[in-house]
C-alpha cells in the first residue's frame, strides 16, 4: 500500500514538472496577430478575414485565433448607436467584413486578443496584442 501511494505521488509530481517545463502554465503568451488576406478587397461588399496568432511556445501558431474585430480609425463616421457597425465597415465575430452600402475606399481593420491565451477576447483591463490589415471596399 505504501509503494502504491508513493508511486502515485511521484507520478503526480513528475507530470507537474513535465507540464511546467514544456510550456504549460502561464508562460505561454500571444506575441503577434496577423490578418489574412492583407490587403483585403471586398468586391461584392464583403470579405472574409482570418486572424492568426503567434505564441511564445507550442503550439506556436493558432488559426483561426478568436479576436475582437474593429476598424482602427473612425474619422467621425462611427455609428455609436450600433457598436457592431464600425464606421463604413462592420466585422462580425466570424471575421466577415461588410462595407456600408455605397461606401468605397480603404480602411484599416484591427484584430485584438489578450496576451494570455486563457483570457477571452473582450476581457477588460488585460494586456492585449493587435494586428492590422487594410480592407478596400469597391
Amino acid at each position: 500500500m505504501y509503494r502504491l501511494r508513493h508511486a502515485g505521488a511521484f507520478s503526480f509530481l513528475f507530470c507537474g514538472l513535465l507540464v511546467t517545463s514544456c510550456g504549460g502554465g502561464a508562460s505561454r503568451v500571444l506575441e503577434s496577430i496577423s490578418i489574412s488576406p492583407n490587403p483585403a478587397v471586398a468586391k461584392d461588399g464583403t470579405a472574409q478575414l482570418m486572424a492568426t496568432g503567434t505564441f511564445s511556445s507550442a503550439p506556436v501558431t493558432v488559426t483561426p485565433l478568436p479576436v475582437d474585430w474593429s476598424q482602427s480609425t473612425c474619422d467621425n463616421v462611427c455609428n455609436t448607436a450600433t457598436p457592431a457597425v464600425i464606421g463604413p465597415i462592420s466585422v462580425n465575430t466570424a471575421g466577415v467584413a461588410t462595407c456600408a452600402k455605397g461606401w468605397t475606399g480603404t480602411a484599416p481593420v484591427q484584430a485584438t486578443a489578450p496576451k494570455d491565451p486563457n483570457e477571452a477576447p473582450g476581457t477588460q483591463n488585460v494586456p492585449t496584442v493587435t494586428g492590422t490589415a487594410n480592407l478596400t471596399c469597391e
